[in-house]
């Protein structure tokens, strides 16, 4: 029996893995996750169930130490070919994010006395590297691909989209679930809602990126919109409802085709580009990491590397033997 004033601890939770992991999405979304943070926890989490099923393993307590030290293994040797045209091995982002659920679900499951102890709480990836992505556009690039659109309903949709990523360095969920309301053309922002860790906050948005947007509400949307009562802002051309993640993949790849780029262009792209363009155009680390959301100030001084075509510029003013001529 438990001395007065002593506080409880929490019972166990009953049922095998999988139930568990219901349980821990569900206690997830309760606490605040995002609806997208859920959707990929999901899918992470299903594709490790699926990898320990195919071991026999169902309950929490079977899964060691070992169990998950070859599960990370599996993960660093297998291969995706989603939106790639050859299958390639998973980011390190990607692997550090499947890594992470893991985690997270494994301590969930220590504190509710599932487990004796947590088996995946020294489980880490190794080293990191804090690599900028392998695409990063010029401006001409990024001229080129906001003029790719054309002047049909769709085309000011996607023109709009494309003004409104590089702009804001929105991410691809955050854009999507954009509500008409969100838009505060006076004081030029947009309200981001429940971003990435379920956080708030205000991003500024340009005067190209505006007249792109009012063209579209004007001209474009009330073509597009299926209910009179619909909020979200970008709409998709079949459902008239909210535009999803995968459309707006699909609307950045081919305008990059269409605007001949020869890179492998995403919408993660575009707020790459637009924190990169905005330090080299002399703005703050402190507010580029408030623009973009950033939980950690680490995460955006990647992208104060400085570019090889800065690197270009500067050898070519100061070093001594370019500033002889030719023979």
């Amino acid at each position: 029996m438990l001395a007065a004033g002593t506080p409880s601890r929490p019972s166990p939770e009953p049922g095998d893995l999988p139930s568990q992991v219901g349980d821990y999405l569900t206690h997830s979304l309760a606490s605040g996750r995002s609806p997208g943070t859920i959707a990929y926890r999901r899918v992470y989490l299903g594709q490790f169930l699926a990898w320990l099923k195919e071991r026999g393993i169902e309950q929490a307590p079977a899964v060691t130490h070992r169990v998950l030290n070859n599960y990370l293994v599996h993960l660093k040797g297998r291969q995706t070919a989603y939106n790639r045209p050859r299958p390639s091995p998973l980011s390190v982002t990607t692997l550090a994010a499947e890594v992470s659920v893991v985690r997270s679900l494994f301590a969930w499951l220590a504190a509710r006395r599932v487990l004796l102890f947590n088996p995946a709480e020294d489980l880490r990836l190794g080293r990191r590297g804090g690599h900028l992505p392998k695409t990063i556009l010029t401006v001409v690039e990024m001229e080129a691909l906001l003029a790719a659109p054309g002047k049909d309903a769709l085309g000011l949709r996607n023109r709009a989209i494309l003004e409104t990523l590089y702009s804001t360095g929105l991410r691809r969920a955050e854009l999507c679930g954009l509500d008409c309301y969100d838009l505060d053309t006076p004081s030029g922002t947009v309200m981001v809602r429940s971003g990435k860790g379920g956080r708030d906050r205000v991003v500024p948005i340009g005067a190209h990126a505006l007249g792109a947007l009012r063209r579209y509400l004007n001209e474009s949307r009330p073509e597009l919109v299926g209910r009179i009562k619909e909020p979200a802002l970008f709409l998709a051309a079949i459902t008239r409802r909210r535009l999803n993640v995968k459309t707006l993949n699909l609307i950045v790849r081919r305008h990059a085709e269409d605007a001949g780029l020869g890179k492998r262009v995403t919408p993660h792209v575009l707020r790459h580009t637009c924190a990169t363009h905005l330090l080299q155009g002399g703005a703050d680390l402190r507010h580029v990491q408030a623009i973009l959301g950033h939980a950690s100030i680490a995460t955006t001084q990647i992208y104060t590397r400085v570019t090889v075509e800065d690197l270009v510029a500067v050898h070519r003013r100061h070093h001594p033997r370019e500033k002889l001529q030719l023979p």
